[in-house]
């Protein structure tokens, strides 16, 4: 544009044809497309510049979307796993709180001499009438008398904490805290024998845990657990309807150790050990003594109500 009006300007000087007026009118003029055309340049630069920063701009928006589209995934993910792993561990915990239970009636059948078979409660569960769930409920027992089962056998109290007695009768021992680097490797060695002895019991395999025992017992006598190893052995013999062996192993517990949790159980199982060999004035005899010396203990009671029954 300044080209075109410099040369029209440049003809009509050159003809000595132009007014000097028009020549700076048109001069004028000149200038003045050029400051518009500079305005437009700067508007265009300024149009451009605002478009690449708001192409900047929707880049990094749709930048942004996409991440948070990415995280909230991965916290949809992360809540799913939680809930998985929540149920997974309640369910890990209800199958050990079954165990322990199993666990704790096979210990209390054994140490109180009673017989609550599960299978035989479940198949007469089964078998009631569903129109009639009071043939399967446990009656509310007179005041003063002890619950039931749905067998008729007397239900075991639990031992409650500061009676004689031990952990056995409600639930598993804990299992011992790792060593601390000051004990000596013998009590490393008796607690995984004892241990496996425990185990051998529960799986059923008395034979085994005779043995063990009696290794823990010949292998670590001044330890504290003797007299529950002793025990155990008595109770392994019982199982196995071996009642001779175990008085003898009874015997052990309540001549030597009478401060022992298993003193009291001991004379109660030396007692119904008496009454399966068939001599009875022998076990009611232990079953007075387990009245007398532990009225409120479920020893105490059990043997009260073995009395009973020979009466």
């Amino acid at each position: 544009m300044k080209k075109v009006i410099f040369c029209i300007c440049l003809c009509l000087a050159v003809s000595g044809c132009v007014n000097p007026d028009d020549v700076r009118t048109l001069d004028g003029r000149v200038n003045e497309q050029s400051r518009r055309i500079d305005a437009l340049d700067q508007k265009v630069e300024q149009a451009t510049s605002q478009t690449s920063v708001q192409a900047d701009s929707w880049s990094q928006m749709q930048s942004m979307r996409q991440e948070l589209a990415e995280a909230r995934g991965e916290i949809e993910m992360l809540k799913r796993d939680m809930d998985t792993l929540r149920q997974s561990s309640q369910s890990d915990m209800l199958a050990e709180d079954v165990q322990d239970m199993k666990i704790a009636l096979q210990r209390m059948n054994s140490q109180l001499a009673t017989d609550i078979d599960l299978a035989a409660i479940r198949a007469e569960r089964q078998a009631a009438p569903a129109a009639a769930p009071a043939d399967t409920a446990l009656a509310t027992p007179a005041p003063g008398q002890e619950p039931a089962t749905p067998g008729g056998i007397p239900m075991i109290v639990p031992v409650e904490p500061g009676q004689t007695g031990d952990p056995d009768l409600t639930r598993p021992a804990p299992a011992p805290a790792a060593p601390a680097a000051a004990q000596s490797a013998d009590t490393d060695a008796a607690s995984t024998l004892y241990k496996s002895a425990r185990a051998a019991f529960e799986a059923k395999d008395y034979k085994q845990g005779v043995a063990l025992w009696e290794e823990f017992v010949t292998a670590f006598p001044k330890h504290d657990l003797v007299s529950n190893a002793l025990f155990w052995q008595g109770e392994c013999y019982f199982q196995l309807k071996d009642y001779a062996r175990a008085v003898l192993k009874y015997q052990s517990v309540i001549d030597n150790y009478p401060k022992s949790s298993k003193y009291p159980t001991a004379l109660l199982k030396q007692g119904v050990s008496f009454m399966r060999l068939d001599k009875a004035k022998m076990g009611r005899l232990r079953f007075e003594e387990v009245v007398q010396k532990f009225p409120q203990t479920a020893e105490g009671k059990r043997a009260a109500a073995l009395l009973k029954e020979q009466n």
